[in-house]
């Protein structure tokens, strides 16, 4: 059984996330997943030109443990901090 995600590591999860994107997305659209004491999101990372202006939007769908069980909350935080 995994252990209940604190503050502090929904917050790694987020600079995880926001690192990845920072250093391999590129303005690319991509999906991907970040991993943190058994827990797992999903990541949806979309960016779309505009007026000659990046605009880049992430969406957090989906966030499960080691035995699948799903976690909205982390979801909607990890979303909160990453728009």
């Amino acid at each position: 059984m995994n252990e209940p995600l604190t503050r502090s590591d929904i917050r790694k999860m987020a600079r995880k996330a926001a690192d990845y994107i920072t250093f391999n997305c590129d303005g690319v659209n991509e999906g991907f997943e970040i991993t943190h004491k058994g827990h797992t999101v999903f990541v949806d990372y979309s960016a779309r030109l505009c007026s000659d202006e990046m605009q880049e939007s992430v969406r957090v769908p989906a966030a499960w443990d080691a035995e699948g069980k799903e976690y909205p909350d982390i979801s909607e935080a990890l979303q909160l901090m990453l728009n």
